[in-house]
């Protein structure tokens, strides 16, 4: 009986042993592979750890472009809810969510957007769109240009071989920069006009034809902006046909009491 409990008893410390030893194992790949990521994803290391599993298995199995898509749709539900770090009042995620949130001056919040933009472009640098989204929202929906002016530089690193073609994603993203640039000279003006060639390249996301009907709407630029809600209202985003219903309806009400 003694014998037995004394097998059970170095079993035991076994288990302990090999558990503990693989613990400082894993710790020490772990961090090794963080230092290695340099050279594996790239300049930038990935900045959400959470997802740092999923994305190697994405790199190390030629599953960039996959995992990259399964990426964007989580920063688009990270971007698409109540902020994580204001939501602990909340008990139904689908009650937080507000269909306004996007087109609204939020500063202050999602204060995560930058890195799971980051990590969609760490995964695929040439995913223009996630460019053209992440700096719309850091630059005009959260009021953090800095932040936009920063992510917008990678962007242009990324996608500087296409320099040599005018209508390239390059010269797109330089428009971002220059209405930017605008924005903080307080050229509001010069500013609403670069959107409006953004706009009318027909690369820019939802969200920023949005943005610039609210900043037209803002500086009573009311026809304007009916224009580009009136497009919204045909997208195809349940999100954007709802609120363009709602603002055609109010910008009609203002350009009627404007003209009386």
């Amino acid at each position: 009986m003694n014998s037995i409990k004394l097998v059970v008893r170095y079993l035991m410390f076994g288990l302990i042993f090999f558990i503990t030893a693989s613990m400082l194992v894993h710790r020490n790949i772990r961090s090794d592979a963080y230092n290695v990521r340099y050279s594996i994803f790239g300049k930038r290391k990935l900045v959400i750890e959470d997802y740092f599993v999923l994305d190697s298995i994405g790199i190390i199995f030629g599953l960039r472009k996959l995992v990259s898509d399964i990426a964007w749709i989580q920063l688009l539900q990270y971007y698409g809810g109540e902020p994580p770090e204001e939501n602990h009042h909340c008990t139904n995620h689908n009650k937080c969510c507000h269909i306004e949130h996007l087109t609204k001056i939020q500063p202050g919040k999602y204060k995560k957007l930058i890195d799971y933009c980051r990590r969609v472009t760490t995964l695929d640098p040439l995913y223009s769109f996630v460019y053209f989204y992440g700096v719309g929202a850091l630059a005009w929906n959260l009021e953090r240009p800095d932040e936009a002016l920063e992510y917008l530089n990678e962007g242009l690193e990324n996608l500087e071989f296409q320099k040599s073609n005018p209508n390239s994603d390059y010269w797109e993203l330089v428009k971002y920069q220059q209405a930017i640039y605008y924005k903080l000279g307080g050229k509001y003006k010069e500013m609403l006009d670069q959107l409006k060639v953004i706009i009318q390249s027909g690369r820019a996301p939802n969200m920023v034809k949005a943005i610039l009907a609210n900043l037209y709407k803002k500086y009573g630029y009311y026809t304007e902006a009916l224009e580009i809600w009136h497009e919204l209202l045909f997208c195809n985003d349940p999100e954007y046909v709802e609120r363009a219903k709602k603002q055609i309806v109010i910008l009609n009400q203002l350009i009627k009491n404007k003209k009386v």
